[in-house]
C-alpha cells in the first residue's frame, strides 16, 4: 500500500462497497457522503498525508492576523452493516487537488480499496439540466460493466449514454477499472442556474438510490428539512431580486406567472436559432464573472422575447450565489 497513507484502525470489512466524494457543482457529492458518515456514525480509520498532493496557494484571515491555512483533508471511514450484506467504506475529500496530482490520489485510494477486497467503487456527482430548483430531480447513472449498467433502471436510474463526468468523481472510475475494481457513479439532476448553490434535494435523491442499490438503511429525514430549507431561500432571494429590479412587476399571481412562463419556453423553443442559443450563454458565462455585463445579456433575452424562460437564472446572477 502507498506510504502516503495512514492507517489508524484496523477494520474486517464484509463484502465491503467503497463510497468516494470531493466537492463539486451543487455540492450533490461531498454532501451526500459527509450525511452519510454522520447519519451511519462511521468511524475513521484512514487518511492520506496531504503533503506531497495539496500545495498551499494563500493565507487565512481572521480579525486582521495571518496564518497559514491548513492542507485539506482526505480520510476514510468504516460502517458495519450489521443488517445488510455489504458494509460500507467511504472516503471524503476536502478539496481535489490540481490537475497533475488526481490520478495519484486516485491510484492511493484505489489501492486502499483494493487492500480491503473492495470490488466496487461508487462515486456521486451533480448534472445540470433545465428543472427548477422546486422539480423533483432525476438520477442518473454510469457503469464500467454493461451488465452493472442494465440494473441501474431497477433503482429508478436513467442510463446516461453520453457525456463527462469531470474530476476525481469520475477519473476514480477509470482508474479503478483498470486495477479491477467494478464501479458506478450516480448523478444528481441539478438546476442549471443553481450549481454554484448547495442542493441538498439533489443529495437526497442521489442517496435514497444509494441507500437502495446497496442494501443499507439511512434516515435521510434530516435532509429532507435541509432540502426545503435551501428551497425556501432560494424563493427569498429570487423574490427580493425581482422586487428590487423590477418593482410592482412581481405582484403578479404565481399562478399567472408560472403559466405564461412554460406558455413562453414552448413556443420559444421552435422560433429561437441556435447560434442566439449559444451567444446567450456565452453572455450567461461572461455575467457570471462580470456582473456589469448582465445588461448587455438583459437585452438580447428582451429582443428574443425569452426573459421568462431564462428568469430564473439570470436572476441568480445577482442574489443566488450568495446563499
Amino acid at each position: 500500500m502507498d506510504a502516503s497513507i495512514r492507517i489508524l484502525n484496523r477494520i474486517e470489512p464484509k463484502n465491503p462497497v467503497m463510497v468516494a466524494a470531493w466537492p463539486g457543482m451543487g455540492n450533490v457529492a461531498y454532501g451526500a457522503a459527509m450525511y452519510l458518515k454522520e447519519s451511519l456514525k462511521a468511524f475513521k480509520f484512514a487518511e492520506i498525508s496531504p503533503e506531497n498532493i495539496f500545495f498551499r496557494t494563500g493565507i487565512q484571515i481572521a480579525e486582521g492576523i495571518v496564518s497559514i491555512p491548513e492542507l485539506p483533508k482526505s480520510e476514510f471511514f468504516f460502517y458495519h452493516n450489521s443488517a445488510g450484506e455489504r458494509d460500507l467504506i467511504l472516503f471524503i475529500g476536502e478539496a481535489q487537488p490540481v490537475m497533475e496530482k488526481e490520478y495519484q490520489l486516485a491510484r492511493i485510494v484505489v489501492d486502499l480499496a483494493l487492500s480491503n477486497k473492495v470490488k466496487e467503487i461508487v462515486t456521486f456527482a451533480a448534472t445540470p439540466v433545465n428543472i427548477t430548483h422546486h422539480a423533483e430531480p432525476g438520477v442518473l447513472g454510469v457503469s464500467t460493466r454493461a451488465d452493472m449498467l442494465h440494473k441501474l433502471p431497477m433503482y429508478g436510474v436513467r442510463i446516461m449514454s453520453a457525456g463527462h463526468i469531470g474530476g476525481l468523481n469520475g477519473l476514480l472510475l477509470g482508474v479503478g477499472k483498470g486495477s479491477g475494481v467494478d464501479g458506478t457513479c450516480f448523478l444528481g439532476e441539478i438546476p442549471f442556474y443553481t450549481a454554484k448553490i448547495e442542493n441538498p434535494r439533489s443529495s437526497l435523491a442521489v442517496l435514497k438510490v444509494f441507500s437502495s442499490y446497496v442494501g443499507i438503511t439511512v434516515d435521510l429525514s434530516s435532509l429532507v428539512q435541509m432540502a426545503k430549507f435551501v428551497e425556501d431561500e432560494i424563493d427569498r432571494v429570487s423574490k427580493s431580486t425581482k422586487q428590487t429590479l423590477f418593482g410592482d412587476e412581481t405582484q403578479k399571481e404565481e399562478g399567472e406567472e408560472q403559466e405564461v412562463k412554460e406558455e413562453g419556453q414552448m413556443k420559444s423553443q421552435d422560433r429561437i436559432p441556435s447560434e442566439v442559443r449559444d451567444r446567450i450563454e456565452y453572455l450567461f458565462e461572461i455575467a457570471e464573472s462580470d456582473i456589469s455585463k448582465a445588461g448587455e445579456l438583459k437585452k438580447e433575452l428582451d429582443k428574443w422575447e425569452i426573459f421568462q424562460e431564462y428568469e430564473d437564472r439570470f436572476l441568480d446572477l445577482f442574489g443566488g450565489k450568495n446563499l
